[in-house]
């Protein structure tokens, strides 16, 4: 089943190819700074030595280098997935971004995938606090509820960027160590795991260090299998958003009336600030048009701004909503995981 269904028909045709060139699945924490496309497609061989890199990563993880050394023979430098990550779709205008999965499709999907893991759903609400329709949200950006894992070999991609992306190498070096922990813990074949281009997997699209600080075994196997047990997949992104300091039955976003020229300087400012200016409500509630019950005075508040279809906005946020930007750092990826739990049923997520 392909990323997007047939609301994509509403897009342009150039647009789409643009996107399905460029975009891949929306994975995780990670909005990288664009760095000059054509020095990044110009990159057709690793910048660092495969040996350098064993060495490093044998004094990273402890494993035996030879051991690593077996495992990387066959790793594939792929010059295509350094031209992918230079082109996150995240960094476009939430105007562009929001069609791709606040859609009919999406909401009959996710309410559907709700109804059928109903009890799993409840179960993990209840333990780890997070909202049933924003795991789901998650789920649904992440992978189509997971249909759709990814088809790049993660061993590829990771040493593609750890050898080829100076930028971020030393990040994704990082991962590449820990996926290969983690398939020794696991007890995973490294040659064969299949993610994003970025070195994302299973239906959470967990990063490697993600995995093995967040990934939980719900259903008691002996495994955290974010692949195909659905108890572990839904709980697994629970417990991520739990730890990030998640808030239970707080609101999210909420669009303040009008376009940003509306405001005044203080207001306006803030908001360009985003998240260095997180204050109590009760400091800005006065300054702002009356916001929902649900919103309180000693809720953590900051205001940003997002280019929507209606122009430049203002929306106030709840600190849950910086929690999703840890999970993945873009405003458009928060944002629209907000209005598709929201379309989900989620009532605390409504932002209009």
């Amino acid at each position: 089943m392909p990323l997007f269904d047939n609301e994509m028909t509403r897009i342009d045709n150039k647009q789409r190819r643009r996107l399905l060139h460029y975009m891949g699945l929306s994975t995780l924490a990670l909005m990288l700074p664009m760095p000059i496309a054509a020095l990044a497609r110009s990159v057709e061989i690793p910048v660092t030595d495969k040996g350098l890199l064993i060495s490093k990563l044998a004094d990273q993880t402890g494993i035996p280098r030879a051991e690593i050394e077996s495992i990387l023979a066959d790793a594939q430098f792929i010059p295509s997935i350094i031209d992918r990550i230079t082109a996150p779709y995240e960094s476009r205008p939430y105007a562009e971004y929001r069609p791709l999965f606040v859609t009919p499709g999406m909401d009959k999907a996710g309410r559907e995938y709700l109804a059928e893991q109903r009890t799993v759903f409840s179960d993990i609400e209840k333990k780890y606090q997070v909202e049933a329709e924003v795991v789901a949200a998650i789920l649904g950006l992440e992978t189509r509820f997971g249909r759709n894992k990814g088809n790049d070999r993660i061993l590829d991609s990771l040493y593609t960027l750890a050898s080829g992306y100076p930028r971020r190498s030393d990040f994704f070096l990082r991962e590449l160590g820990e996926f290969l922990l983690l398939s020794k813990e696991e007890k995973l074949d490294p040659e064969k795991v299949q993610g994003s281009y970025a070195g994302a997997f299973g239906a959470t699209q967990f990063i490697p260090s993600s995995f093995r600080a967040y990934a939980v075994d719900e259903d008691g196997d002996g495994k955290r299998d974010v692949w195909n047990s659905v108890p572990d997949i839904i709980g697994s992104v629970a417990n991520y958003f739990h730890h990030h300091g998640w808030e239970h039955g707080r609101p999210v976003a909420f669009w303040l009336h009008g376009q940003k020229k509306a405001y005044n300087g203080k207001i306006r400012a803030r908001a360009e600030a985003g998240f260095n200016t997180w204050t109590p409500l009760a400091d800005l509630r006065h300054k702002l048009p009356k916001l929902p019950a649900i919103w309180q005075d000693d809720d953590k508040v900051a205001l940003i701004e997002m280019q929507t279809e209606h122009g430049l906005r203002i929306a106030l946020i709840h600190y849950n909503f910086y929690v999703i930007t840890r999970w993945n750092r873009s405003y458009n990826y928060a944002m629209a995981t907000t209005e598709v739990a929201s379309m989900f049923g989620c009532k605390t997520c409504h932002v209009v």
